[in-house]
């Protein structure tokens, strides 16, 4: 169970809602540790006094503004808590807005929201019963670990309130500043415009998270284990080169005739022999035995899987990923 890393309330009106706020996401990136090349000696980071190169303890540490000439304001962090605006634990509701009015941009973290105990689960639902209804998400203010955070509240499918931090918009870049090249009003040939379109319609899909994973993690895996079996490492292929403008009709064509369906009529499956050698087809073309998708690392058949679009890969075992991807080149081997 997780823990709450802040405990407040919400206050929209003359209303207020005890609440737990807890991370919505984790990561899973490989974490490594700093070694001195050529040892197996770790090596660490101690916070020093720059003077006296002695180690300094978390607590004897506090925050200091340069003023210049080696002269620094001290601020304590009780100070930070006196000039909090508002009560520090409270998540002040300035207003309700449609959440389309709100850009991607100013996203940045988001968090879950829980009642702080079972007497606050009527008020929480009526709260998060009337975003539903509305169609409308809270706008506000609130102060955690020193800091004022702008945050959007909205409702969930799975009935829980939802708390993101927006960035403010002195933090969000003018693309128009920022950019050194943007294309403008540009002129555009109908015909390539069309085929775009086409183009784009033809791969559009249904989306769902669950089929999208971090394959470069999955990566660093596979190379920490080949370095484990002594194994040679496989480099990536290089990324594809820009379109050149001369070529963008030709590049456009053949990714429609990819991304089309099929009108061939079903093929028989091939012959048990010939199915055990033609085990999978990549998108490449590149063919792969039985033999060597069984040995095959968990990420290598991932990567198959993906580039073979298997749905559901991201919950399946080893042994099911190989099955799926043996069966998923069967039938592309056959068409």
């Amino acid at each position: 169970m997780a823990r709450a890393i802040w405990t407040g309330a919400v206050s929209f009106g003359l209303v207020t809602v005890p609440v737990g706020l807890y991370s919505a996401t984790q990561e899973h990136k490989v974490r490594f540790r700093q070694i001195e090349r050529g040892t197996s000696d770790r090596v660490r980071i101690k916070r020093v006094n720059e003077r006296t190169g002695e180690e300094v303890a978390f607590n004897d540490i506090v925050k200091g503004y340069d003023l210049g000439d080696d002269t620094y304001a001290i601020i304590e962090p009780s100070e930070l808590d006196d000039i909090a605006p508002g009560r520090s634990r409270l998540i002040e509701i300035a207003g309700f807005v449609d959440p389309g009015a709100v850009d991607p941009r100013f996203y940045d973290s988001s968090y879950y929201l829980a009642p702080r105990g079972e007497e606050f689960g009527q008020i929480y639902a009526l709260f998060l019963e009337a975003l539903e209804e509305t169609g409308k998400i809270g706008v506000g203010t609130f102060v955690m670990r020193g800091s004022q955070y702008l945050t959007a509240i909205r409702p969930n499918e799975q009935g829980a309130l939802e708390l993101h931090t927006l960035h403010y918009a002195d933090e969000v870049r003018d693309p128009a500043k920022e950019l050194p090249q943007l294309p403008g009003h540009t002129r555009l040939a109908a015909e390539q415009l069309a085929m775009a379109k086409q183009l784009i319609e033809a791969m559009s899909i249904e989306w769902n998270p669950a089929d999208y994973r971090d394959e470069f993690q999955d990566k660093i895996r596979a190379l920490i284990d080949a370095k484990r079996a002594g194994e040679e490492i496989v480099h990536a292929a290089e990324a594809p080169g820009a379109t050149n403008v001369v070529d963008l009709m030709e590049a456009l064509r053949r990714s429609l005739d990819r991304s089309a369906p099929s009108d061939r009529g079903a093929q028989p499956d091939p012959e048990p022999e010939a199915a055990e050698e033609t085990a999978t087809v990549t998108r490449v073309g590149q063919r792969r035995t039985s033999a060597q998708l069984d040995s095959m690392t968990k990420a290598q058949l991932y990567e198959l899987a993906s580039e073979l679009h298997i749905a559901g890969r991201s919950n399946m075992t080893r042994e099911q990923l190989q099955d799926a991807v043996r069966k998923a080149g069967r039938k592309r081997g056959a068409a």
